[in-house]
């Protein structure tokens, strides 16, 4: 079975050798990382060129054509798509991942297994854990069977079936509903831990509940589901700050009639999949 994994780095001096330590010592065989230099800035493109000399099975890619800003998804998955369509490798299995990772030995061995002992999954991931005060804490989601961004790892069957990864804002979420309305399922193992270096979305902190709002206008919310999960971010920060940036972010979208990334068939199986959580979680 041919695992092709794809890591997008921009300025990742500080994690890059940790994480390609972890991942040549899996105790299943990679077939082939692609380290694809995202724009980088400080010393990544030396650090990636001097460990793919070591290594068979690491290819490099400098992505000369970046962008610049770090855009939430947009940047990372067009540097993602840039390294995949320059490989021509026969995979089963496909990940995208991030350079600040460090994952157990046995990461790759127990998601192959899940894979194979449950032929509807699509998507498979462990949970994710930063440093906080010194020690290490799971992070939290909102949903608990969402895969974070930097830990995706596909069989070729879904991800041919959802079309790949899209350059936008979302796309974390967007490639999930696809998997779920192409009947796919979705798995996280709890008892997989992923040490993650720099916490999520750290990068894109300072807009993150305007970014939250947008996503969920161009996921195809409608004004309820965007009230419901505005009032979750408030919750979860006790603060009612995520509440106004994040309604305001969905209204201004809506008002200017931006552009969606589902069509109406996807938005109206979005809906439905989301007003199903809620009464679910309510006991309805």
């Amino acid at each position: 079975m041919n695992i092709l994994i794809i890591i997008p780095v921009f300025n990742e001096e500080n994690n890059i050798k940790k994480c390609i330590k972890s991942l040549q010592n899996q105790t299943y065989e990679l077939s082939k990382i692609v380290l694809v230099n995202d724009g980088s800035t400080d010393n990544t493109l030396k650090i990636i060129r001097d460990i793919s000399d070591k290594f068979k099975n690491i290819e490099i890619i400098d992505f000369k054509n970046s962008v610049s800003k770090p855009i939430p998804g947009k940047k990372i998955i067009k540097a993602f798509n840039q390294g995949l369509n320059q490989n021509k490798i026969k995979y089963d299995y496909i990940g995208k991942f991030d350079g600040d990772l460090i994952l157990p030995k046995n990461y790759f061995e127990v998601m192959i297994k899940e894979f194979k002992k449950n032929k509807k999954l699509g998507l498979v991931s462990g949970v994710i854990a930063s440093i906080n005060n010194k020690s290490w804490n799971i992070e939290e989601m909102y949903d608990k069977d969402h895969v974070r961004g930097g830990t995706k790892l596909y069989t070729h069957e879904s991800f041919q079936k959802i079309g790949g990864l899209k350059e936008s804002i979302g796309w974390d979420t967007l490639d999930e509903m696809l998997l779920r309305y192409y009947g796919y399922e979705i798995k996280v193992i709890k008892n997989v831990i992923t040490k993650q270096l720099r916490k999520t979305g750290d990068r894109y902190s300072k807009n993150k509940y305007k970014n939250q709002g947008k996503v969920m206008y161009i996921l195809g919310y409608d004004i309820f589901l965007a009230i419901i999960g505005s009032l979750k971010f408030s919750f979860n920060e006790k603060s009612i700050i995520p509440f106004f940036k994040s309604i305001t972010s969905f209204l201004k979208s809506l008002f200017n009639n931006e552009k969606k990334i589902v069509n109406d068939k996807l938005a109206t199986f979005v809906r439905s999949f989301r007003y199903k959580r809620i009464k679910k979680k309510l006991k309805f």
